[in-house]
């Protein structure tokens, strides 16, 4: 019975060894895995791009039922700014950023 016992907690021991070596090699293998969102969202379609902006602005806490459009007003490859026309003619910045974050800008509402 006690030999059962302290095989038991060698191989849970072990067991945990294995474990925190695999937790280590994880980020590595991610942390190469980088997108580059901002390409991504340049390359759209203006509707899907629209589509994008929409979600952000909802996001955001922002009331927007529909984005009527939309135009790239700063440029540059790290943090380009569009502006978004809602369908109630508020318009919306959103800087998009290399990790996915868009950053959304409006004026107060009353």
């Amino acid at each position: 019975m006690m030999r059962t016992i302290l095989t038991s907690i060698a191989l849970l021991a072990l067991c945990a060894c294995d474990a925190a070596e695999k937790i280590v090699t994880e980020p590595r293998e991610v942390a190469g895995n980088v997108t580059n969102y901002v390409a991504e969202v340049v390359a759209l379609p203006e509707r899907q791009r629209n589509a994008v902006f929409f979600r952000a602005i909802r996001d955001a806490g922002l009331p927007c039922q529909n984005v009527t459009g939309a135009e790239q007003i700063a440029t540059g490859e790290k943090a380009p700014m569009w502006r978004a026309q809602c369908e109630d003619g508020v318009a919306h910045l959103i800087q998009v950023l290399p990790d996915g974050t868009a950053n959304v800008v409006s004026r107060a509402t009353p």
